[in-house]
């Protein structure tokens, strides 16, 4: 009996390096960190595809697959769109006579998990950011807003904000009184203005943003403490 041993399609692509498709994920305006990275490998390989990848590249700015087979990178990169957000920029590479390479730009939301954002005047806490975007206001209240409802312009993104401690220092029918423990300046809050659920106590210390003079007191945060 003579055994003849060949090498299946699929291994000898993978192994010569052939590919049909390139899916490149980046983030807007930043990069991929390792651990955003390595989760998105982890995603591919959960469905069950990592054996058609003939490659992948780690660059400063993002991670490439390459892939032997256009179906196969057309239904992963749907399922990452899915699950993470983004738009998709594809463009085409010719090679060889009639052939052609499908490479998709799979650019991901730049928001991310412990970001600060600002929409419709009020600032949010960003608590997830994957298949939506799951969000918490300064006084608890949890906000989901789906990717394809999402106009980025309608979402700004804070940086560099100015955090500091404080404490209430009065209180009366009408209103409290807060003062900075950083600047020992004084704010004060008309109490219908404040959370329903917040229980306020002299003496108690918050978080709170200062942005133009002017505080966001983080209710949840001291709440949680």
């Amino acid at each position: 009996m003579i055994f003849d041993y060949t090498t299946c399609l699929t291994c000898s692509r993978v192994h010569g390096g052939y590919y049909e498709a390139v899916i490149q994920v980046r983030r807007e305006e930043n990069i991929l960190n390792k651990e955003e990275k390595e989760e998105i490998v982890e995603t591919i390989e959960d469905i069950g595809e990592e054996n058609v990848i003939s490659k992948i590249i780690e660059k400063k700015e993002g991670i490439d697959f390459y892939f032997i087979s256009k179906k196969t990178a057309a239904k992963i990169l749907e399922f990452l769109r899915l699950k993470y957000g983004g738009k998709i920029k594809k463009s085409f590479e010719v090679y060889g006579k009639d052939k052609s390479r499908v490479v998709s730009v799979l650019r991901l939301p730049r928001y991310k998990k412990g970001m600060f954002i600002e929409h419709n005047n009020e600032i949010l806490f960003i608590e997830e950011a994957k298949n939506s975007l799951n969000v918490r206001t300064l006084s608890g209240e949890k906000k989901r807003f789906l990717w394809r409802n999402i106009h980025q312009k309608d979402f700004k993104v804070l940086k560099d904000l100015e955090f500091e401690n404080v404490m209430i220092t009065e209180i009366t029918p009408e209103r409290i009184q807060v003062m900075s423990l950083k600047k020992y300046d004084t704010f004060y809050f008309k109490k219908e203005d404040l959370p329903k659920d917040i229980n306020i106590e002299i003496e108690k210390e918050y978080r709170a943003i200062r942005r133009e003079n002017k505080l966001d007191i983080w209710w949840d945060y001291g709440s949680r403490r």
